[in-house]
């Protein structure tokens, strides 16, 4: 258990485990339900746990949906370096095309929708959540640049494909949560990659 789960808890390190456990839920909950509707005390019902447990483990509100949304970060972006690293040597098209599959499975949609979520609460009130929405999105910008800078690319041919490529998955990602049509948004992402690629049509 690390120290700063120890201070939060207030006892000894033999309750870490709990507290991991109760994160892991927070985390699937509210990926479920979002956060601008979010009270401690349905959280706590739906975890089977008091109102003072999560108190007591995680402070406020504030702070809880900061670790859940820091855990929630470091997974997805566990999970882009995993998938870049396996298709380094595969031609970017490839790359870009399997990333997305990947990031349309329902399990990783939720990410994108909890995202969007924070970016709005963000342009309201800029303080409430620090800088972790901002965070979300710089984050993917490395290890795509990376995997492009493999390839022979310059520092700023890679920047820009990647961040252009990420512009059009955020995008994409946003139609497919509000229209649900995936065939529309996989044809507009594959026609994108063909053309940043120069593929043919």
């Amino acid at each position: 258990m690390d120290a700063a789960a120890h201070e939060v808890d207030g006892r000894t390190p033999r309750h870490g485990h709990r507290r991991r456990e109760l994160l892991a839920d927070a985390v699937e909950y509210i990926l479920d339900n979002g956060v601008a509707e979010l009270t401690l005390r349905p959280l706590a019902k739906a975890l089977g746990v008091t109102h003072a447990t999560l108190l007591r483990h995680f402070g406020t509100k504030e702070q809880l949906v900061t670790e859940v949304i820091t855990a929630i970060r470091v997974d997805l972006l566990d999970k882009l370096q995993a998938s870049v690293g396996e298709l380094a040597a595969a031609p970017p098209d490839r790359s870009m095309r399997t990333v997305w599959r990947q990031l349309c499975e329902p399990t990783e949609r939720r990410q994108f929708v909890l995202l969007f979520e924070l970016v709005a609460m963000q342009a309201r009130e800029p303080d409430r959540f620090g800088s972790l929405a901002t965070v979300l999105i710089a984050d993917f910008l490395q290890p795509i640049e990376t995997s492009l800078r493999s390839l022979g690319l310059s520092r700023s041919e890679a920047r820009d494909i990647a961040t252009g490529f990420l512009a059009q998955l955020r995008g994409l990602q946003l139609d497919l949560a509000v229209s649900g049509d995936q065939r529309r948004v996989d044809a507009a992402m594959n026609r994108y990659i063909d053309l940043i690629v120069g593929a043919d049509g």
